[in-house]
């Protein structure tokens, strides 16, 4: 029986350090960068199978692929262009 995964945007600040989800950097690392004062926070995308989400993170869309492969990388545009573009290289559906 396939997984429902949620992938969600969310602020960095808001990922713990030992997160219990998967989560992505702005390179798309597994790995936390170091963010120097002044730097902007990057981009975090993450993924779990709880239903309910982290604080402040906003869903992106549900895949049931196992295991859930990462996100497609960030261009120019909208956050609105980036979910389209994100549902439709990946499959994936976004809840509504």
């Amino acid at each position: 029986m396939s997984q429902d995964y949620k992938y969600f945007v969310i602020p960095f600040k808001n990922v713990p350090d030992d997160p219990t989800y998967t989560v992505w950097y702005a390179s798309w690392s597994k790995e936390r960068p170091s963010v120097v004062r002044g730097m902007p926070a990057p981009v975090a995308i993450g993924v779990t199978k709880d239903d309910k989400l982290p604080p402040e993170a906003i869903l992106i869309a549900n895949s049931t692929k196992e295991p859930p492969p990462p996100p497609p990388l960030m261009a120019a545009g909208t956050p609105s262009e980036y979910v389209a573009a994100f549902n439709m290289r990946a499959g994936l559906t976004k809840e509504g």
